[in-house]
C-alpha cells in the first residue's frame, strides 16, 4: 500500500512539474481589475458573461491611432468594465480590417491560477503579448518597428515581428512583445531554459 501511495504521489509531481513547464504557459496581466487574455486562452474554468466590441466607437484614442493595440485594448476594457463591473477578465479578439471585440468572462468558482493561460503559436513562434512566459527564458535580442499608418492594427504588427524576429533570431521560440502607443513596437526574441 505505502509502494502504491508513494508512486501515485511520485506521478501528481511529475504531472504537476510537467504541467508547469510547458512553454506555452503564461502569466496574463491584470489591467484595471481584467485579466487580459490576447493571443492565449485561460487555463481556469470560465463562463462568458457578455461581449463588446468596437463598432461605431466615437474614441479619438482609437481613432488618432489608426487602431493601434494599446487604445483597442484599453477602450474594450473600459467598456467592459462598464457592461459588467463583476467580470474577471476579457479574451480579445483583434482582427485588420473586421470588428475588434472582447468576450468578458467570470471565472468558476473555485478556480486558482486564474492568471495562467495557454498562449498560441504563430509560425513556429510562441507569442506573449500583455503577458509574460511562465518558464524560465533565455533572451536572444530585442526587435523593432516604427509605426506605419498602413499597418499600425494589431495582427499586422504582430505578423511583421514575428517576420523580423524568424529572419534576425531564427533559434528564438517565443516572442514577448510590448506594443507602444504612438512608439516604436518591440519584441523580445526568446528561447527556453
Amino acid at each position: 500500500m505505502k509502494k502504491l501511495v508513494t508512486l501515485l504521489m511520485a506521478f501528481i509531481a511529475i504531472s504537476v512539474n510537467y504541467f508547469y513547464s510547458q512553454n506555452n504557459l503564461a502569466i496574463v496581466n491584470k489591467i484595471s481589475g481584467f485579466y487580459i487574455f490576447n493571443d492565449c486562452q485561460p487555463l481556469a474554468e470560465y463562463e462568458v458573461v457578455g461581449e463588446v466590441n468596437t463598432n461605431n466607437h466615437k474614441d479619438n484614442d482609437i481613432t488618432n491611432s489608426g487602431g493601434q493595440y494599446q487604445p483597442v485594448r484599453d477602450y474594450l476594457i473600459k467598456t467592459a468594465r462598464s457592461v459588467n463591473y463583476t467580470a474577471d477578465g476579457l479574451i480579445l479578439s483583434l482582427v485588420n480590417g473586421a470588428t475588434d471585440k472582447a468576450l468578458i468572462i467570470k471565472f468558476k468558482d473555485g478556480q486558482k491560477n486564474k492568471e495562467l493561460a495557454k498562449v498560441q503559436q504563430y509560425q513556429g513562434l510562441y507569442v506573449f503579448v500583455d503577458c509574460e512566459p511562465n518558464k524560465q527564458t533565455k533572451y536572444l535580442g530585442t526587435i523593432k518597428l516604427s509605426i506605419s499608418l498602413f499597418s499600425s492594427q494589431y495582427s499586422a504588427l504582430r505578423d511583421k515581428l514575428i517576420k523580423k524576429c524568424k529572419t534576425s533570431y531564427p533559434d528564438a521560440k517565443g516572442l514577448v512583445i510590448k506594443f507602444v502607443n504612438g512608439g516604436s513596437d518591440t519584441a523580445d526574441a526568446i528561447t527556453f531554459e
